[in-house]
């Protein structure tokens, strides 16, 4: 196979990488005569599972309906370099589910991928992708691409929407939620005699902070964590949401586009962390933590208040609650942006023009899906798992949890279809609660939402290899190790200097002139869609 090819090359240079795959779960039976394909996801926190072919599994069954198996490559720590010397040596997995920008364009305008049309009318002329996948989602992923390669996940838009009936109450969903939130531990703020309506601005969560800090509060003999941040990953969907909270930006005040980094409220949204982590209110070593440590001490119950992705927290979410936002000191009003038009999904899903036997990879494409492939792997099996009720919408026979745990149900987020599945989504009261933690933040009478639609930029925009690709690479490199700096440090004037040290970095490094290349590309969006962004926090005017 190609990935033994790989093997070699990996030797050679050092074991500088390390591919390791996860083994086919035969079992005492197999599924019959199938095939194998290698899937590679570039997203860090994905269980890698392992692909079980035998009868009475819900991969099984999927092997059996599409004669195809998965084996899952498990990346190694730096998996963008690792995929893009894949692509560098004609080596790229069967199919590459990615998200990162750069590595997307890469694939791309590599000549190495399948245009996901042409591949399906060359192996799977009758799949319903080519007859129901929403137009103008369609467009997004050619606009941004050149043409349809990538297979988009999570499918949400207006045609999606159009295509699978959704309530009211699920557009509303639709129009306010985020998973990047702040949520509070009900029994613990009990305990602790605070209410979320004094939980409002920066001063109030300090001080709630503080005086828990000071309780010594224990759950079975452990110290409660008053805050928990988003593991290894808080970069992204912690200082993200902190950013929006206290009103960072994409423009300036003349409306230019202008590096979220470089804003002043990003300072705010840096210099609280880093006072969080100062106060002992949360602890250094969270910012290394895998997502199953983050997961495991959310399911403790010791957590009081958590900043990050709450879709991924595992938790129960009838025990937690959001206050939205926090209200910055210096009057900011909190920013949301909000994909108004149709979303090109959070993992875009290529197929290798070399792939081995591709005809098999566009029936497993088709099937997973498909209204029976998304039933199948989301809820399991019909009359077992979930039964159909009058109105059309799933309910579970057992808890999700049990089952999901089981069978690793709802894991291949690469083919989901949110559309779909709020169609079917029967709302139980733990959805209610869910569904509070994500809109809390949109739906907060303070927030200003935005078009975000506007940012996403064309993945040919800046090529690699140019220069500006190379100022991108640097500067990406630049933000991840010394904003690491900043958050540590262990004083105010510490944070002011590493903080500095930060934007000079910056602009020693080229931003200005790749926040000119992207406001081309962001001007264009605007012309072509006739909006813009409208700053919200221009300087001297954010006193509330």
């Amino acid at each position: 196979m190609k990935r033994k090819r790989f093997g070699k090359l990996l030797a050679i240079l050092l074991c500088v990488f390390v591919l390791t795959s996860c083994n086919i779960e035969n079992g005492n039976e197999d599924s019959g005569k199938y095939v194998e394909a290698s899937l590679f996801c570039d997203v860090s926190f994905w269980e890698y599972p392992v692909w079980k072919v035998q009868e009475g599994t819900i991969t099984g069954d999927i092997t059996r309906k599409t004669g195809l198996a998965l084996d899952v490559i498990q990346p190694t720590q730096d998996m963008d370099t690792q995929l893009r010397l894949m692509l560098l040596n004609d080596e790229l997995p069967d199919i590459v589910s990615v998200t990162d920008s750069i590595t997307i364009s890469q694939l791309v305008s590599s000549g190495k991928v399948w245009r996901i049309d042409e591949f399906l009318e060359t192996y799977k002329p009758d799949s319903h992708i080519l007859q129901d996948f929403p137009e103008d989602i369609k467009r997004e992923l050619i606009r941004r691409d050149g043409a349809w390669y990538a297979f988009p996940s999570h499918i949400n838009s207006a045609d999606a929407r159009e295509r699978w009936k959704t309530s009211p109450y699920m557009e509303q969903i639709v129009r306010y939620n985020d998973n990047n939130a702040i949520i509070w531990n009900k029994e613990l703020l009990e305990q602790a005699g605070l209410e979320t309506e004094n939980l409002r601005t920066q001063e109030e969560v300090l001080a709630a902070f503080q005086k828990v800090k000071d309780m010594e509060l224990q759950v079975e003999g452990e110290d409660v964590v008053v805050l928990l941040v988003d593991g290894k990953d808080y970069q992204d969907p912690t200082l993200k949401y902190l950013e929006g909270t206290f009103g960072a930006e994409w423009v300036d005040d003349e409306g230019n586009y202008k590096d979220i980094l470089l804003q002043p409220q990003t300072k705010k949204a840096l210099e609280f962390l880093n006072t969080c982590i100062r106060y002992g209110f949360a602890s250094p070593n969270q910012l290394a933590m895998e997502t199953a440590e983050t997961q495991k001490l959310m399911q403790s119950g010791r957590v009081l208040c958590f900043i990050g992705n709450v879709a991924n927290t595992g938790v129960r979410f009838d025990g937690w609650i959001s206050t939205g936002v926090i209200l910055s000191s210096d009057g900011s009003r909190p920013v949301l942006g909000k994909n108004m038009r149709a979303s090109t999904g959070w993992i875009s899903t290529f197929i290798a023009r070399d792939c081995e036997n591709p005809e098999e990879i566009a029936v497993f494409l088709d099937y997973m899906t498909s209204k029976e492939g998304l039933s199948l792997w989301h809820y399991g099996r019909e009359g077992t798992d979930y039964y159909v009720g009058e109105d059309g919408c799933y309910y579970e026979m057992k808890t999700q949890d049990a089952v999901a745990a089981e069978e690793e149900l709802g894991i291949w987020w690469m083919f989901s279809n949110t559309a779909w599945h709020r169609s079917v989504q029967a709302v139980s009261d733990e959805d209610i609660c869910s569904n509070q933690a994500m809109t809390a933040y949109g739906m907060n009478p303070e927030t200003v939402l935005y078009d975000s639609s506007l940012l996403i930029l064309p993945a040919n925009l800046i090529s690699s290899e140019s220069a500006e690709g190379k100022i991108e690479k640097a500067v990406a490199e630049w933000k991840e190790s010394q904003i690491m700096k900043v958050v540590l440090a262990e004083s105010e004037a510490a944070f002011e200097k590493e903080y500095e040290t930060l934007i000079r970095g910056l602009y020693d490094r080229g931003i200005e002139v790749l926040d000119k290349r992207r406001g081309e590309g962001y001007r264009a969006n605007c012309q072509e869609y006739g909006s813009s962004i409208q700053k919200v926090n221009k300087e001297g005017e954010t006193e509330r």
